[in-house]
């Protein structure tokens, strides 16, 4: 592992659970939604691929469970969405793999969130709920995020940054 890959790691993972206490998640149902680790996921995809973005992913999830930020919910709702945007911009080479995060979030993220953990944790939610519960903060994480790689690109700093 690159000693720069670990070091965007750890930040991008320190950012996702400072964001969780302000702004901060949003009640709904059983989960916590949360669009920035949306956004966390997009840059962490883009710039990191998309297992080290899972790994980001995971420790904000854990991270936030243990600080009550966060349920369950948040590891299947967040690392699908961060590996497929990383999968997404690894075959294009497009900041629109932006985007994969939201089928990435809001479908498979929802899929396993109600049919696998749900059942697990002794909760009942549809599917449907799941969708219309992760596909807000997926959609506005997604575009924050795809506005930030923009910006870092034409700043110049993303051709600086020695990955």
């Amino acid at each position: 592992m690159k000693a720069s890959k670990l070091a965007l790691l750890s930040i991008l993972t320190a950012l996702g659970v400072v964001f969780s206490f302000y702004p901060g998640p949003v009640p709904v149902g059983p989960t916590l939604v949360f669009p920035f680790q949306s956004m966390i996921n997009v840059i962490a995809g883009i710039l990191l691929g998309p297992w080290y973005a899972a790994a980001v992913a995971l420790a904000v999830g854990l991270i936030r469970m243990s600080a009550h930020t966060g349920t369950v919910f948040s590891l299947p709702g967040g690392i699908p969405g961060a590996i497929l945007v990383g999968l997404t911009y690894k075959a294009t080479k497009s900041y629109l793999s932006a985007f994969a995060e939201i089928p990435g979030t809001a479908l498979v993220g929802a899929f396993l969130s109600a049919f696998l953990v749900a059942p697990m944790i002794g909760r009942s939610a549809t599917l449907g709920f799941f969708i219309l519960a992760f596909t807000p903060p997926a959609v506005l994480g997604s575009v924050i995020g795809y506005i930030i790689m923009v910006a870092l690109r034409k700043r110049g700093i993303i051709a600086r940054v020695p990955l």
